[in-house]
């Protein structure tokens, strides 16, 4: 049982590492579906008993190695867990504030001077008809974090 959650748990990485910019929001969720899954059923195995039986039928030694393999199986799990769900957010919740903080600092469009207004996001230099909304400028921004991810993992690889 524990294998196949493994085996689906590393497929589900696989599809996340593969992600594209247009698909790394749902794969990230599926991630988390699995790794909650393989969790759970982490934390059922080490407290179901399956642990004293062991410890009469193998040393104290081997039954410390077997509780040490659990524990770290959970930790990395819970590691992958924390660190997903970050990205996840990294890439979905973006404030009008960081909207222009990464707008300038990428240089948009040419332009190291937009504003957050009531009205939208705007450059100074630019026209009244260059504006973007808010709700315009949080959308590119996560569209942006999320390419930048792919890119960043295909880079990797």
């Amino acid at each position: 049982m524990i294998n196949k959650s493994k085996e689906k748990l590393d497929h589900a990485r696989h599809a996340l590492d593969g992600a594209s910019g247009e698909n790394i929001v749902e794969r990230c969720k599926q991630y988390l579906e699995v790794l909650a899954d393989y969790r759970e059923q982490l934390y059922e195995l080490a407290n179901s008993g399956f642990l004293q039986e062991s410890a009469s039928s193998s040393t104290k030694g081997n039954l410390l190695g077997v509780r040490k393999s659990f524990r770290v199986a959970i930790e990395n799990a819970t590691h992958e867990r924390n660190r997903t769900e970050m990205l996840l957010l990294s890439i979905t919740k973006v404030s009008g504030y960081e909207a222009v903080v990464v707008l300038n600092q990428r240089n948009y469009e040419g332009h190291s001077d937009w504003e957050l207004r009531a009205s939208g996001v705007k450059s100074s230099a630019s026209s009244a008809h260059d504006q973007m909304t808010i709700q315009e400028a949080v959308d590119l921004v996560c569209l942006l974090r999320r390419e930048d991810h792919v890119a960043q993992n295909m880079a990797q690889s």
